[in-house]
């Protein structure tokens, strides 16, 4: 399978994220965890907490901010996901959830907005 230069840039910000991350001290738990309701790129564990993380790397071409991508579908979504992952995985459920965005830029920054919704 052939993938675009779209899909190979995300996965090597996927990757980016993930190492910085783990630099960090967060244990990642899924990467593209994906169920009915849609497709997490990363979710973490943290300091007692459970990280729900969407990864844009977003080229200075575009006309917006990645924070925009986060819609309200987008997050009604994530939250739809947290929610079946702890009915799958009712251990996860006292843990605190947050919901994040890390965003790649063109120079390989790593910037990261916690708790957004």
């Amino acid at each position: 399978m052939a993938f675009s230069f779209k899909t190979k840039r995300g996965k090597s910000g996927e990757e980016v994220s993930i190492r910085e991350l783990q630099n960090m001290g967060h244990i990642i738990l899924f990467t593209n965890y994906r169920n009915r309701f849609a497709e997490i790129d990363i979710i973490s564990f943290y300091e007692g907490g459970l990280y729900f993380f969407e990864v844009k790397t977003w080229t200075e071409k575009n006309f917006f901010h990645p924070f925009f991508s986060l819609n309200e579908t987008k997050q009604q979504k994530m939250r739809k996901s947290y929610l079946y992952l702890i009915q799958k995985i009712p251990a996860f459920s006292h843990l605190t959830v947050s919901f994040n965005l890390i965003h790649i830029t063109e120079k390989t920054e790593v910037i990261f907005y916690y708790s957004l919704f």
